[in-house]
């Protein structure tokens, strides 16, 4: 399994969550991916920051285990998200498609990772 260690160096990923679940999770993915999909440009920074949010969807609405997250966090998220999750993996999908399209990563081992993600959010 990959780990999306190029996507994550130096991001703070538990800051992240935090602010995920401060907020209402499944809102706080539908806006990061609605403005990683519409802005003209996106930052490192927030390309992280949207691969993460892809990355705590696919938890969710796959069911899949990443190293770096809290597992009793998801496993709630999962038991009350899971249904508004699924319904917003097209617009996730669309976001990191924009991001390979106009931000590309310069480092390769992290489109890779971007790659990786979007294949797991098409998997059915």
């Amino acid at each position: 399994m990959a780990s999306f260690e190029h996507l994550t160096k130096s991001y703070d990923v538990g800051d992240q969550l935090d602010d995920i679940a401060s907020a209402d999770p499944p809102a706080y993915l539908r806006r990061c991916f609605a403005e990683g999909s519409s802005a003209p440009a996106l930052p490192w920074s927030r390309v992280q920051q949207l691969a993460v949010c892809a990355m705590v969807l696919d938890a969710i609405v796959h069911d899949r285990d990443y190293e770096f997250f809290e597992h009793e966090l998801i496993a709630d998220w999962r038991v009350h998200y899971a249904g508004a999750c699924a319904k917003m993996k097209d617009t996730a999908v669309q976001a990191l498609r924009r991001v390979l399209e106009r931000d590309r990563p310069q480092d390769p081992d992290a489109a890779g990772e971007l790659e990786e993600l979007v294949s797991r959010l098409t998997a059915v």
